[in-house]
């Protein structure tokens, strides 16, 4: 009735556990809630990066720190307590292509997830689909949609393509939904000096969509090189001719080696 579905298969085994342990009555209710506790946050989470949208395998955990030296990891471990949700504060990525901001972006979603806050994942070419789609719906009604609504939402590869007119000012229209009530992460690999070439050559609009994202923000630049580019490194470089055979040493040449020469 209470739905303590994992406790409901599991207490055989945990009351035959305490009774081998000859635990309280009191440590015993402690300890079959933990372990409903675990399991429903186990399912929450599983739940919660599926609807996420969030691409698999990306955590800060598994972000190479020596390829990227110059990222600033006790900010990024910062960022990862959520407290800028907590503050509904931003994140923006600035940097070229391939340095690691798309993983970052994802494995702070991934950590969002885990304390709780809802999130939601988008390539601003999808994002900018999905907003053309609800640009007729009603502003009640759309705030029902996830990238409204998530504690979190994260627009990822902005700047790789300018947006025409009726783009960037639904791009704004989010912007201005989400001010101090959503936080948003983002990632570019454009300059925010050069943030006018992105939404239309339209500065005023531009600087209007800046002045809500860099309100309250936490900047993050990473330089250096592209993780995708290092292994074509070693195929980049021009390989050595491969070398006559050599005569064993103390062989004499044979007439056809001597003939070949």
């Amino acid at each position: 009735m209470l739905k303590l579905v994992h406790l409901a298969e599991c207490l055989p085994e945990l009351v035959e556990e305490g009774a081998r342990d000859d635990v309280t009555p009191i440590r015993f209710l402690d300890l079959v809630l933990e372990r409903e506790i675990e399991r429903k946050t186990e399912r929450r989470i599983a739940t919660s990066l599926k609807l996420s949208g969030l691409p698999v395998g990306k955590t800060l955990d598994n972000f190479d720190w020596t390829f990227q030296p110059r990222v600033d990891r006790s900010k990024l471990e910062g960022l990862a307590t959520c407290q800028f949700l907590r503050d509904r504060d931003n994140v923006l990525f600035l940097g070229p292509p391939g340095v690691g901001k798309s993983h970052l972006a994802v494995a702070l979603g991934v950590r969002a997830i885990k304390n709780g806050f809802s999130t939601t994942h988008f390539i601003l070419d999808d994002l900018m689909h999905q907003l053309k789609a609800d640009a007729a719906v009603p502003p009640a009604r759309l705030k029902a949609k996830r990238y409204l609504n998530s504690g979190l939402l994260i627009i990822d590869e902005v700047g790789f393509r300018p947006l025409d007119r009726l783009e960037a000012n639904l791009f704004f229209r989010l912007v201005s939904a989400r001010y101090e009530k959503g936080s948003i992460i983002l990632t570019s690999n454009k300059h925010v000096r050069d943030w006018p070439e992105i939404f239309a050559s339209d500065e005023v609009l531009t600087t209007a969509i800046l002045d809500r994202l860099l309100h309250h923000v936490h900047i993050i630049h990473i330089d250096g090189r592209s993780y995708r580019l290092r292994e074509l490194d070693g195929l980049l470089q021009p390989q050595p001719a491969p070398s006559s055979p050599q005569a064993k040493k103390g062989e004499k040449p044979t007439q056809m080696q001597t003939a070949s020469a």
